[in-house]
């Protein structure tokens, strides 16, 4: 039950002349420096990295979650933050990672100071969908915006 709901909480994050600049099975290409961004993200994520997961928020962030937590969206670093701490272990605490979220069929799309990060997870028996949205700021890329869906029934 544990590791499903890392895989639903899971999120997981172009070229300004077009907004489909990159498509990859495996992982972001481009635009290489927001790539860069989503990949250090991902693998805090899976590695379970608090300092470094939490790093890539935006104060502002905003995250719909999906089942099985209340499929509703929480508004902020400090509720972010709540809910995520709870699929990361207790500093000091030995703790068996998860699988690695792996996605699939990515797709950035570059806005210019804004890149949307689209994927496909796929666990036995769900299908999941993200989307994060990266923006550019005075400080670097942060994630803005985490939108999370899944579908029991596997495809």
């Amino acid at each position: 039950m544990r590791s499903l709901l890392l895989v639903m909480i899971a999120l997981l994050a172009g070229s300004a002349a077009s907004p489909l600049s990159a498509q990859s099975s495996t992982g972001c290409v481009t635009p290489r420096d927001a790539c860069e961004f989503f990949d250090a993200y991902l693998a805090a994520f899976n590695h379970r990295d608090w300092d470094a997961f939490r790093a890539t928020f935006d104060d502002n962030i905003t995250v719909m979650f999906d089942r099985p937590a209340p499929p509703d969206r929480r508004d902020g670093r400090v509720a972010v933050e709540e809910f995520f701490r709870r699929v990361f272990p207790t500093p000091g605490q030995p703790s068996q990672l998860p699988p690695p979220l792996q996605p699939e069929q990515l797709l950035a799309q570059d806005l210019g100071d804004v890149v949307i990060v689209s994927f496909h997870i796929r666990a036995p028996g769900e299908f999941a969908r993200r989307t994060v949205v990266l923006h550019k700021t005075p400080a670097g890329w942060r994630v803005v915006h985490i939108h999370a869906s899944s579908d029991l029934a596997a495809r």
